[in-house]
């Protein structure tokens, strides 16, 4: 599997999770929604890496860690409540870190386009 996350595939990874979320149960509902929240926490931290100073990235890098590791809980946490629907994508997706933090900045993308 190829450790960079393309845009064709994060679609296609979206798209299956939109199509088997379940709105209907409030609990359920949040958790969806914490699985939007931690991406967009985590793709935020990212997206600002590089114009820390090398003293910012030190004073970011265990929150940083953190919120990688909340999104990648929480992936695994929908695509438990999905199934084997969940269990499809969560095996595309796989387990190398980059690609789940590529996941969560465009899942961020994604929802940020939605909200025009």
């Amino acid at each position: 599997m190829n450790k960079v996350l393309t845009y064709e595939e994060a679609v296609e990874i979206f798209q299956e999770i939109r199509e088997h979320t379940d709105r209907s149960d409030s609990d359920i509902a949040g958790i969806y929604d914490d699985f939007y929240k931690r991406a967009a926490v985590y793709a935020n931290i990212r997206a600002s890496w590089d114009m820390l100073s090398r003293q910012e990235k030190m004073d970011t890098d265990s929150r940083r860690t953190s919120a990688h590791d909340a999104f990648i809980v929480s992936v695994n946490i929908v695509a438990r409540l999905q199934g084997s629907d969940g269990a499809k994508w969560r095996a595309k997706l796989g387990d190398e870190r980059k690609r789940i933090g590529d996941f969560a900045c465009f899942v961020a993308l994604f929802l940020g386009l939605e909200a025009r």
